[in-house]
């Protein structure tokens, strides 16, 4: 009986241990997502980076205290935090939400937040994030504990837009105890452990980006079970895979392709005109474009609505300068639009000197969707307008940035983070912004400005400094000029069901991830 009850016993350990296994599977039978892209950012952590590529993938692995509906221009709500409510023009308190996970397994509370925004992270001069502080959280003065689930942001001065940034980039909230454990900011940067849908597991530079769900998120458990930012440089091969099924979902489609996803059963388009424009940007100090009547001669030999109509097929549009209409009462419905008059642009280059010195225009292959189709036609309108531009195709952003004599026009985008002008004009091409840090350009009223636009609480004041600076910044004293809205269109998978806001992240939360 006891080799009978032995061998009874045995067989149900089997049995259940089958079982276990077979329960495992069906709890991992999710899909595993893999999305080609044209490039990826150097790291996982939000403070070392802010791009196009780094919003798509940094986003889903961080939450902020206050989130963003941007099905519904840009509505606040909650994220981490609950509910907040403002004490002064200065202080904003935010009850934190309960039972909140990290990646690693810890929760949430008031000191990972605080330390979030600290001197160590953040706020220090010898910080790691001190430069992103210096563009995003100027006027920070402290992030404090109330009480275990209760923060204060305090500001330096008072600030209208203090909810829009504790909701944008730079306010993704990490692990205290994980940073501690960190051997250093590059050991750190690898893994950062946020509270996002999914976690970092490997970034492969060159190759591909590797993310798995975080199944304790708080907004639900995730869709896909991983997800792959796999880099493939070439639009063709892309599509190649889209149609294999070897990617899911496909980014940076030119208008082009989009005829050939539709004609596919298997896979339908998503996308549509995005919070962010092309630019092009001048060096003030390169010895052609040194005149301010030289970027103007520029600006006017551009046709942009042709730009618009020819290579995007009418699918965005011309802005009336650095802006959008989500700025609401801030909107400038009556900023002047642009010029196309390449005899103008003639007449003001030879007033200038110019005697047809060559002028570098730096690009990367395809970066933006239909880069080097959109700076072959330009170079081309320069020309016409009697502007010897050189195209000068470079491998890397470090290439194109690099401050030497050469460096004069080159590529661009602005994204509205949050609604309001500060968010990409003051933000961008202001005092603490990214053109004085690569020394590209500088304007002592422009500068004045910015901090008038960041610090006012007087909507008709901040309104007329918007529209001076916008004159400044393209017509006075042109740092570049916006060529168009950018549009961005996907291309996926029908079985998976996503959607693309109208903002350059890309958001796999359950709210925003199924499969058929």
């Amino acid at each position: 009986m006891t080799g009978m009850f032995r061998a009874a016993a045995a067989a149900l350990l089997t049995i259940l241990g089958m079982f276990a296994v077979a329960a495992t599977a069906l709890a991992d039978d999710r899909p595993a997502l893999t999305i080609a892209v044209q490039g990826n950012p150097p790291s996982f952590e939000p403070l070392t980076t802010e791009s196009l590529v780094a919003y798509r993938v940094i986003y889903n692995l961080f939450d902020t205290l206050i989130d963003v509906d941007y099905t519904n221009n840009y509505k606040l709500q909650p994220g981490l935090a609950t509910e907040w409510k403002r004490l002064d023009g200065k202080t904003l308190e935010l009850k934190l939400r309960e039972g909140v996970k990290f990646h690693d397994g810890g929760t949430m509370t008031a000191a990972d937040v605080v330390f979030s925004f600290g001197p160590e992270r953040l706020l220090g001069e010898n910080a790691p994030g001190w430069p992103a502080a210096r563009s995003f959280w100027v006027n920070l003065d402290r992030v404090e504990k109330v009480d275990d689930m209760t923060v204060r942001f305090v500001m330096k001065e008072n600030d209208i837009l203090l909810e829009q940034r504790v909701a944008g980039w730079t306010a993704q909230i990490v692990s205290e105890q994980a940073f501690r454990k960190a051997a250093n900011w590059e050991e750190w940067s690898k893994k950062p452990i946020g509270t996002g849908p999914y976690k970092a597991v490997e970034n492969k530079p060159g190759e591909y980006m590797l993310v798995e769900a975080h199944d304790e998120y708080w907004g639900g458990k995730p869709a896909a079970k991983s997800i792959k930012f796999a880099i493939v440089p070439e639009l063709a091969a892309r599509m190649a895979g889209l149609a294999t099924d070897e990617y899911q979902i496909v980014t940076d489609l030119g208008p082009d392709q989009l005829d050939q996803v539709t004609a596919d059963a298997n896979l339908h388009v998503v996308g549509q005109p995005v919070n962010n424009h092309r630019l092009l940007t001048y060096d003030q100090d390169n010895a052609v474009l040194k005149n301010p009547l030289m970027r103007r001669a520029l600006n006017l030999a551009i046709d942009r609505q042709a730009i618009v109509d020819s290579l995007w097929k009418g699918r965005t549009n011309v802005p009336l300068s650095l802006q959008w209409e989500s700025f609401g009462d801030m909107y400038l419905a009556d900023f002047p639009k642009y010029e196309y008059n390449p005899e103008e642009a003639m007449r003001l280059a030879t007033e200038a000197g110019y005697k047809g010195e060559p002028i570098a225009y730096r690009v990367l292959n395809n970066y933006y969707a239909n880069e080097l189709a959109t700076a072959q036609v330009l170079v081309e309108m320069w020309k016409a307008a009697g502007l010897n531009v050189v195209l000068e195709v470079k491998e890397n952003w470090q290439q194109v940035l690099m401050d030497d004599e050469g460096r004069a026009i080159r590529n661009w985008s602005n994204s509205a983070i949050y609604p309001d002008p500060a968010s990409s004009l003051s933000r961008q091409h202001g005092p603490s912004g990214v053109q004085a840090a690569y020394k590209e350009w500088v304007n002592e009223e422009f500068e004045k400005l910015a901090v008038t636009l960041r610090n006012s609480t007087d909507p008709a004041e901040r309104k007329a400094t918007f529209k001076r600076m916008l004159e400044i910044w393209e017509i006075d004293d042109p740092n570049g000029t916006v060529l168009h809205q950018n549009a961005m269109f996907y291309a996926k998978r029908k079985n998976v069901t996503w959607n693309a806001y109208p903002h350059p992240y890309m958001d796999f939360r359950p709210r925003n991830l199924s499969f058929q």
